[in-house]
């Protein structure tokens, strides 16, 4: 641990880099991305805004609160997951740093989801890292090891509820098996994906890091072992990651009821699901455009007509993509002073 500062010292970078120059162009460029998918949705569906107003002040203010209560409540769990990832590594045992709360790591969880919202390339992943580096004496590459066994593990919890999801509606007579199937299988292909990596990984544990530069070969062992070792006492990280996609499904469904939407709950865990994917390829920041023309093509191959699948998209899109920017624009700022 006492030359972290200096086989970490590329990732310093990663505080000049929610601000630099080449990633501000790239930023650029992906919200020009995003601003063409809509326009050209719009063009193409002919959206009625006013009539799209007129819906949204229709919806139920309190059941949109509590969608609102249940999405953040997800946070908490997300907190409480990553802790307990860190733990199974042995990041914070006795003899090495005391690990952060609860609250201060679903901070970093937010933190790095509002990164996500303004800079392309799931950055926020690493600006999550890095603020637990900053935190305590912890390697970055150590703390991004146990943030992708946390990816991998939520995929694998996707694709389970993604195929009960599929069966509920299937047995209910749903006209949209084909489409659910093709996108089960999309996340089946991104497990798949996910688990070879990782087998690669354990199989070549003592090998791979002598093939590497020398100066990346501390770094990345430290990867490995944040990686291969956050897969203890599965158990309980699989049941917070279980119940933190049922708030995701929940707020969903809450919105869409609010809205008084003719569909039920297995319908809306299918659709949080489905959309999540579309964030995995990081195309735009936080998925703008691409979850939003997600969830209205579900909705409308649900039956629900085009203005109220908008409405829909924009109120579920308050709350996933613009209050993490809202909240997440002066708790950044604060963080940077601290």
């Amino acid at each position: 641990m006492n030359t972290i500062a200096d086989s970490d010292s590329s990732i310093e970078a990663e505080q000049v880099g929610l601000s630099g120059r080449s990633l501000r162009t790239r930023t650029a460029i992906s919200f020009l991305i995003a601003a063409a998918l809509l326009v050209f949705f719009a063009s193409r569906l002919e959206i009625d805004f006013g009539r799209i107003w007129e819906t949204i002040k229709r919806a139920d203010f309190w059941l949109f609160a509590l969608g609102f209560l249940a999405y953040y409540a997800t946070f908490p769990l997300r907190g409480l997951r990553w802790r307990l990832l860190l733990s199974n590594a042995s990041i914070g045992q006795p003899e090495a740093v005391k690990l952060p709360s609860v609250w201060t790591l679903a901070e970093f969880v937010f933190l790095g989801w509002f990164a996500n919202c303004v800079i392309p390339a799931k950055l926020g992943d690493a600006y999550r890292g890095y603020q637990l580096k900053r935190a305590v004496r912890v390697s970055f590459a150590h703390s991004l090891g146990t943030i992708v066994a946390e990816r991998i593990l939520d995929m694998a919890v996707l694709v389970l509820l993604l195929f009960t999801s599929l069966w509920v509606l299937s047995t209910s007579g749903d006209r949209h098996g084909e489409l659910a199937t093709s996108i089960l299988m999309g996340g089946v292909a991104l497990l798949v994906a996910g688990i070879v990596g990782l087998t690669a990984m354990w199989l070549l544990r003592d090998r791979l890091h002598t093939r590497l530069p020398q100066r990346l070969q501390a770094m990345y062992l430290r990867f490995q072992h944040g990686t291969l070792g956050s897969f203890r006492r599965l158990p309980w990280v699989a049941l917070l990651s279980l119940a933190i996609w049922m708030g995701e499904a929940c707020r969903l469904y809450l919105v869409m009821t609010a809205l008084n939407l003719p569909l039920g709950f297995p319908y809306a865990l299918f659709l949080s699901l489905a959309n999540s994917l579309l964030t995995v390829v990081p195309f735009t920041p936080g998925g703008l455009g691409l979850v939003e023309v997600g969830v209205v093509g579900l909705l409308m191959l649900g039956g629900i007509d085009k203005d109220t699948a908008v409405a829909t998209a924009l109120l579920d899109r308050t709350i996933t993509y613009w209050s993490l920017i809202v909240i997440g624009f002066p708790l950044f700022l604060i963080r940077r002073r601290v």
